[in-house]
């Protein structure tokens, strides 16, 4: 009698368990074809407050998500996972880490996905860019990025791997001052492309120091600006300001400064631009 009645109770308990367990685990994008959830992807903001913060590897992109379910949501956002844009003229990205979102009922939450760029002669997502997932990658492309995510190699040379992949760059484009994760990243994308290793990889030489300017234009209409400095192959390095609109009417001073500690010496711009892309002022800066 004590055996069924420990039974009786024991087993609800068990289904109680095994359905809440059913329930907690799922991937956002799972969760977004049940209506669970809502999501919006984006570019992340990018702070010039900040030594150095990239549009297009790291923690690069702002994934907002709100709970439409009853119950707590554990969500995940697999490595590997594709983000797709509609503006052919941006980046494909590929996300480079797990994330692991857990949501209360009716609740919303803000976390920075970090993930990579795969077109690389496309420019990299804006803040006003907006993201959907895609498919899982497959192949060389999925097991580079778990490779990266598994080393934490968030970084421009677990990006120039990545491009090794998807761009057919050479091995020897990838580069990093830390012999490990050179050594590691150079090997990895040897054996998923057959590629050999270079003998004597390049070195880079970095610089340290800032340096301080201003672009004086004729501001006439008003119009909205973009201020940003890009290195010599047009890749973002940072901007001051996206389309913001300047109040003060015809010639107007704007004042910027630029730390370039660790950045590759070499020769950037900072450019101001309409909203329209019309290019107002463009200074070099030789960084030695």
């Amino acid at each position: 009698m004590n055996y069924r009645f420990s039974s009786f109770i024991w087993l609800p308990s068990l289904f109680m368990i095994l359905s809440v367990h059913a329930n907690a685990g799922i991937s956002l994008a799972e969760a977004l074809k049940k209506g669970l959830v809502k999501a919006t992807l984006q570019g992340s903001n990018r702070d010039s407050t900040r030594n150095f913060l990239s549009s297009y590897y790291g923690p690069c992109l702002t994934l907002s998500v709100q709970s439409m379910s009853k119950s707590t949501l554990s969500l995940t956002l697999e490595n590997g996972r594709l983000l797709e844009t509609n503006d052919s003229t941006e980046q494909r990205m590929v996300v480079t880490r797990d994330e692991l979102i857990t949501l209360q009922p009716g609740k919303n939450k803000r976390i920075q996905v970090f993930a990579m760029c795969t077109q690389m002669h496309d420019r990299s997502p804006g803040k006003e860019s907006l993201l959907a997932l895609g498919t899982m990658a497959e192949g060389n492309l999925l097991d580079m990025a778990r490779f990266i995510g598994k080393k934490n190699y968030q970084s421009l040379a677990g990006q120039e791997a990545i491009w090794v992949i998807t761009d057919n760059n050479d091995i020897g484009s990838i580069y990093s001052g830390n012999e490990t994760e050179l050594k590691d990243l150079q090997q990895m994308a040897s054996k998923l492309t057959g590629k050999p290793v270079p003998k004597a990889p390049h070195r880079i030489d970095y610089a340290d120091g800032s340096v301080s300017g201003e672009i004086v234009f004729d501001n006439k209409q008003k119009e909205s600006y973009t201020l940003f400095i890009e290195d010599e192959a047009g890749e973002l390095i940072i901007a001051f300001f996206e389309d913001r609109i300047i109040e003060r009417p015809m010639y107007t001073t704007l004042s910027w400064r630029f730390r370039y500690k660790g950045f590759p010496k070499g020769i950037y711009y900072v450019k101001l631009v309409t909203k329209n892309k019309d290019l107002v002022a463009s200074r070099p800066i030789v960084v030695d």
